[in-house]
């Protein structure tokens, strides 16, 4: 298995509608020892899109810059193509939030599969961001973490990097090949400081071993959920009981925060029912306040056993109002919910609030990705041939 990691600065923060403007990416072995050297690639934007004023401070490449240097989208699709060889991992920092969606993206409007290069022939993907936070949490000495005025942390990798000499030799931060190179260095010192640790993070890319936790502890014991919409306040963990997932077929579990009474939060539950609001948006908002969300088990969640945790981590989130003994209370209260008729309309309440409405497909087909079906065999059948056609090949396809 070889790491490929990857991060790319942007026209903007949309990945429907903006795009790459420069790729960095390095090679690593599966023990974060680089292969080769850091490398770039600028790319051009088609004339349609502008870059954001606010992303060029960022980043500081001059439009004229990449529009004269750069390659085209396609062209950086097939780069894509060759670098995600089989039994290649796909890692960046905060990739999955940003990186991975801008790549979907520019294999959808390549006439590629959006997806196959997430999952297929040993491929996989990797985000560094929440591993970080775990380590924040369960092995706080791996290394210096950066703080505001406020004392709390900051996990920006512009922070991070310099304050522990990942730095060292590279240019600036947000030039996208010195940005891998911080990230590749950084997974390597936290695997050195840990090991076990970080395989046990790496486990979670795997959505197979995510749902064999959640069945074997997210009902009789619940889980603790490393995440940062926890919040510095409850020191980015939250205990949750984890009692069904939206469908049999879903991605996603049903959580319950564990600091929350669950009498109040059945009452606030049927009171949202009973109200028959249309805003789902708003109906969201509030069962996120009474303490649901849901976790999806193929975006890498940090779920860890509560009856493992050791007696320092354990004291040291105590500090941030952790309170075991309450939390054991309210998960037999669940518990109790769980064996009577409750629990059936507890159920249905869920799916009705977090179930995903059939969205309208844009009328602009490049913003359609999110919006449609995935794709059958019969269309990524079709896919795979069409970027090796020339244009008089293309304009004779029965389609």
């Amino acid at each position: 298995m070889q790491i490929l990691w990857y991060d790319y600065e942007t026209s903007g923060r949309d990945a429907v509608v903006d795009r790459p403007i420069q790729m960095g990416w390095q090679l690593t072995d599966p023990g974060m020892e680089p292969v080769a050297d850091a490398q770039s690639l600028l790319i051009r934007l088609p004339d349609d899109v502008l870059p954001s004023p606010g992303a060029m401070l960022v980043h500081q490449i001059l439009p004229e810059r990449h529009q004269r240097e750069g390659v085209s989208e396609a062209q950086l699709a097939s780069h894509l193509e060759s670098l995600i060889a089989p039994r290649t991992l796909v890692a960046g920092y905060n990739s999955r939030g940003f990186d991975d969606k801008f790549t979907q993206h520019v294999f959808y409007r390549s006439l590629r599969d959006p997806y196959a290069w997430q999952y297929a022939d040993g491929r996989g993907r990797f985000d560094l961001y929440p591993v970080v936070l775990s380590y924040f949490v369960f092995a706080p000495a791996a290394i210096r973490w950066p703080e505001d005025h406020d004392g709390r942390p900051r996990f920006k990798l512009d922070r991070i990097g310099p304050l522990n000499q990942l730095d060292q030799g590279l240019t600036r931060a947000h030039d996208a090949a010195s940005d891998v190179t911080v990230t590749a260095r950084l997974a390597r010192q936290l695997a050195l400081y840990d090991a076990d640790l970080f395989a046990s993070c790496l486990k979670r890319i795997d959505k197979h071993f995510v749902t064999d936790q959640i069945r074997a502890d997210g009902r009789s014991e619940g889980l603790l959920e490393v995440t940062p919409f926890a919040g510095w306040e409850r020191g980015f963990v939250r205990d949750c009981w984890i009692p069904f997932r939206l469908s049999e077929r879903s991605n996603d579990y049903v959580a319950f925060d564990l600091n929350r009474d669950p009498q109040e939060v059945m009452a606030g539950l049927i009171a949202l029912a009973e109200s028959e609001s249309s805003d789902l948006r708003e109906t969201r908002k509030q069962a996120y306040a009474l303490g649901l969300h849901t976790i999806r088990i193929n975006a890498q969640p940090m779920l860890f056993r509560r009856s493992t945790l050791d007696a320092d981590v354990k004291a040291r989130l105590e500090g941030f109002g952790r309170d075991e003994a309450m939390q054991n209370q309210h998960l037999e209260i669940w518990q109790h919910i769980q064996e009577s008729p409750a629990f059936k309309q507890l159920y249905q309440l869920a799916v009705t609030i977090f179930s995903e409405p059939q969205q309208s497909v844009p009328d602009d087909v490049d913003l359609a990705l999110y919006s449609g079906r995935f794709l059958s065999s019969h269309d990524k059948d079709l896919l795979a041939g069409l970027p090796l056609m020339d244009a008089e090949a293309l304009s004779q396809l029965d389609l």
